[in-house]
């Protein structure tokens, strides 16, 4: 048999180098359990670009070729269909019974290195030991200029919540192809308008800022790191919504669903540290803060930080999870974000198109909801390994 090659493709999810390893050891693989007349290098070049064809990352590519190699061994060369690859498989044209451990080994194969998590703004070190000094006294006495998120002022943060003029626009703006120029797809503005509008189509009394570093998020509460929390194993979903503050950026809701049950196990309104500036109610979905309803942040870290939620042993699924952990001041190893899992080439793909792509579900219709997307992440996980999402009961 001559040497086979991967073919190529418009994009490459791991070098070639790596990709022709991979084929190398599926050649071998095939030709344990093909006799000697098979073609196993062409059937090996299908299978190995099938894989390569649906993933979306280095990472990705390294764990379904994994399963691949696996399944190939398992079935004695024998798939399901051609080109497939994942947690079932058909021997005798029997599936092989979906079992928890089994499903456990796959998550824990793609779960996120931490220099990915360190590039993907998750904090891995440890600030535990920053202690909480509230955000007004953080900010000191003396003026402290800082940018405003949304228009790009300057302002001072002793004064955010003096009245101001904040004029802005929704919505990023888009390069549109045709016209050549960026347009704002919040109200249809471009980027070479010279109406009242180019300056931004929503104005709001006050200007907003979200701390940069973990050493500033640290100056408002704490970070915790769940090592230090110790329990049983599980694998839950989360998201959060969050709202601008007197304080910056703030958690103002939690959602956490069970991986295995897709049950909601925690569902919450949390009280902000500071004064609320902006509910940020078409994006959160949140309306209101009542506090005889809701549950203050340290409430909250005791109902979620505990031997049976969220511990050292748990496995957090998220999109772009990052921010959800940095509000939620958590240090936590175990992470798979889908996020980075399966990006859009260069640029990481919204929950909202991931979840269309992978399940054929529309989400964030309207307001968005926390316990929508953290399903949701879960969907587009459970359907990338091939697990059922209606699968409720487990061996």
């Amino acid at each position: 048999m001559g040497t086979v090659r991967p073919v190529d493709l418009k994009v490459q999810p791991a070098p070639y180098q790596i990709r022709y390893s991979v084929l190398q050891k599926i050649v071998k693989t095939l030709e344990k359990f093909e006799d000697a007349t098979s073609n196993a290098g062409k059937r090996a070049i299908e299978l190995e670009a099938s894989v390569a064809r649906k993933s979306g990352s280095g990472q990705s590519y390294r764990f379904n070729s994994s399963v691949l190699i696996r399944d190939l061994i398992k079935t004695r060369g024998k798939l399901e269909e051609p080109g497939s690859s994942g947690l079932r498989s058909k021997r005798n044209g029997v599936k092989d019974k979906l079992t928890k451990a089994a499903v456990m080994k796959s998550l824990e194969a793609i779960l996120i290195d931490g220099p990915t998590l360190s590039a993907n703004g998750y904090n891995t070190g440890n600030l535990g030991e920053v202690d909480t000094v509230g955000c007004i006294s953080a900010m000191g006495s003396e003026r402290d200029f800082t940018t405003c998120i949304r228009c790009n002022s300057k302002f001072d943060k002793i004064k955010i919540m003096s009245p101001a003029t904040c004029r802005f626009h929704v919505q990023r703006k888009r390069y549109n192809r045709e016209t050549r120029e960026g347009e704002y797809a919040c109200c249809g503005e471009t980027t070479s308008s010279t109406s009242f509008l180019a300056l931004g189509c929503k104005t709001l009394p006050h200007h907003v800022f979200r701390a940069e570093t973990f050493e500033a998020m640290s100056n408002i509460s704490p970070f915790r790191n769940t090592s230090d929390v110790d329990g049983e194993i599980n694998v839950l979903a989360l998201d959060c919504e969050m709202a601008f503050t007197s304080c910056g950026y703030e958690l103002i809701r939690l959602t956490v669903v069970d991986f295995f049950s897709s049950e909601v196990v925690f569902d919450e309104i949390v009280q902000p540290f500071g004064e609320v500036i902006d509910l940020n109610s078409e994006f959160s979905g949140v309306h209101t803060i009542d506090k005889s309803k809701s549950v203050s942040f340290a409430k909250m870290l005791e109902l979620v930080l505990n031997n049976k939620m969220i511990n050292a042993n748990s496995i957090l699924i998220g999109h772009g999870m990052e921010n959800d952990l940095n509000v939620l001041r958590l240090i936590h190893k175990k992470i798979i974000d889908t996020a980075i899992l399966y990006p859009r080439g260069k640029f990481k793909s919204s929950l909202k198109d991931l979840t269309f792509e992978a399940v054929s579900k529309r989400i964030q219709t309207g307001e968005h909801d926390s316990s929508e997307d953290a399903k949701a992440t879960m969907w587009v996980l459970k359907a990338k390994l091939g697990i059922p999402l209606q699968q409720s009961v487990w061996d």
